[in-house]
């Protein structure tokens, strides 16, 4: 078993029905319609995705046995902590539990991913939660490697809860550092550590991991690439190596401060990862995206509607009443961007172009040119594999056609003449959305909204036959599991070949009950 995911919490929090559902394929409406018993010790079972994944449920009357004793020892190696809690506990009570399993990953499997799960939204108001969702940030802002989400498996929230786990088992199945996760991950531990050392001009390397709360591999690592480079030297002082910044690491690190402020950057770099509570808002696939040059200057935006960008980048719609407070300003993204590249190269890693930074509300995907870099703006459960060579190759012909006007624009710094690209870009946005949906339709694609859907109509289709065909019941819970493999890696041919059996195995259900 090379992966181990824990699942932790209170008694009656959900956790036995969780696991039922995402992880056996159960049928949601029947475990939400009978009580099922109160787990007894840990019930285990091997999920088998990618690889395999050991699932371990334990028991919340025996909480006191897996947290106060030495059976704690069953967190060693976990890749991922899943703590379940009813939202409706007092918040006093579950901070502390929260408290208890941050303390024990701290101390016996570091590397670990906490997920706590606020289970059961469907029971609290809007305004309720936003309370709760504040008061968890704020009691866990200096905490690492931990993510707040707001669950339930109602038909309103299912498909939210669903992706949720799609998630954690993406996350569960990754390698330590996958290609995407390591460039960005080191790359944000790179800037806090130069800032740091820049702020305290000397260092030795305790106070640097203590400081910055990352293992001794990953300072070693860092360290490592900067010494390399040349950005950072180590001074014998007594009996320690101490560290401080050479002057050509200053030097970069200022011209990065001045072409991207880091305040933009750092405050966030201990914050507790709180996902959105689920709306109702329908993002289309692809809403716009900036040129840029090498430099970060911003050339073009285009969106697929006025203000799309800066709504969903918010998640609230810009009025005139609130316009004025807005300080989110949404060009500078390619100037982030730009810093991002610069950093990666300075440091040696690969540069940015294919990388994507998936946020709660859109997901940034970059393409990277010659002299210029694209920001594609999508919805974050939008599946760009399958078209990711038509997007390029608009680009490729845009610079083509109108690489003089885009360079004449950089020369003398007037862009009006390259204006009229933003309703020929916006064309193009809503033309690719049409033939994006209909690949869905027509299942040429697929992304995980529209598998969540599929999943909810299999997950339909095993209440009309659980009490009538054993048989094909089983075959229906293993088209859900594997439908959840193929989701995680998006084998779309599969995705397909799974729905055709499903319709077939409906429609001869339907002919045997008429």
């Amino acid at each position: 078993m090379s992966k181990k995911i824990i699942i932790v919490g209170p008694p009656g929090a959900g956790k036995t029905t969780l696991r039922k559902i995402f992880f056996e394929g159960e049928n949601c409406s029947k475990l939400l319609k009978y009580a099922l018993e109160p787990t007894h010790g840990q019930e285990s079972l091997i999920l088998k995705a990618k690889q395999e994944i050991g699932i371990f449920d334990l028991a919340g009357q025996e909480n006191e046995r897996w947290l106060e004793t030495d059976e704690k020892s069953i967190f060693y190696n976990s890749k991922i902590i899943l703590v379940v809690i009813d939202i409706a506990t007092p918040l006093k009570n579950f901070l502390n539990f929260i408290e208890k399993i941050i303390e024990i990953r701290n101390t016996l499997t570091s590397n670990s991913m906490v997920y706590v799960l606020l289970h059961k939204i469907d029971l609290l108001t809007r305004k309720e939660l936003n309370e709760i969702k504040r008061a968890v940030n704020k009691a866990f802002l200096k905490e690492k490697l931990i993510k707040i989400l707001f669950t339930s498996v109602k038909k309103e929230f299912f498909s939210h809860t669903l992706s949720f786990f799609i998630e954690i088992l993406n996350i569960c199945l990754q390698d330590e550092r996958s290609a995407e996760n390591f460039d960005f991950v080191l790359l944000n531990d790179t800037i806090r550590l130069i800032h740091l050392m820049d702020k305290e001009l000397v260092a030795s390397k305790k106070d640097l991991q203590e400081k910055l709360n990352i293992t001794e591999d990953d300072l070693n690592r860092i360290i490592e690439h900067l010494v390399q480079k040349e950005q950072v030297q180590f001074s014998p002082i007594k009996d320690e190596k101490i560290l401080s910044l050479t002057e050509k690491g200053k030097n970069n690190f200022n011209k990065i401060v001045n072409n991207f402020s880091l305040n933009n950057i750092l405050p966030f770099e201990n914050e507790v990862v709180v996902s959105e509570i689920p709306k109702d808002t329908i993002i289309p696939p692809f809403l716009g995206y900036f040129i840029s040059n090498m430099d970060g200057l911003t050339l073009l935006k285009v969106e697929l509607y006025e203000g799309v960008l800066l709504r969903y980048l918010k998640n609230r719609i810009i009025t005139e009443k609130n316009i004025e407070e807005d300080k989110f300003d949404v060009d500078l993204i390619p100037m982030f961007i730009s810093a991002l590249e610069k950093f990666s190269q300075e440091i040696n890693i690969q540069d940015l172009n294919g990388f994507s930074l998936l946020g709660t509300h859109l997901k940034m995907q970059i393409f990277g040119f010659d002299q210029y870099t694209v920001t594609l703006f999508s919805n974050p459960n939008a599946n760009i594999k399958n078209i990711k060579y038509k997007i390029r190759n608009y680009f490729i012909e845009l610079f083509e056609t109108y690489g003089n006007k885009f360079r004449n624009a950089i020369q003398t710094g007037l862009f009006s003449d390259i204006l009229f690209l933003e309703k020929q870009g916006a064309d193009w946005l809503q033309e690719l959305n049409k033939s994006y949906e209909h690949s869905i339709i027509d299942l040429s694609c697929f992304d995980y909204e529209s598998a969540n859907n599929l999943y909810k109509n299999i997950d339909e289709f095993h209440k009309e036959v659980n009490s009538e065909f054993t048989l094909i019941l089983e075959k229906i819970k293993n088209i859900k599991l594997n439908l959840m493999n193929a989701i995680l890696v998006e084998d779309f041919v599969e995705v397909r070949q799974l729905a055709k059996i499903a319709r077939e195995l409906k429609l001869n259900f339907a002919s045997k009950i008429n």
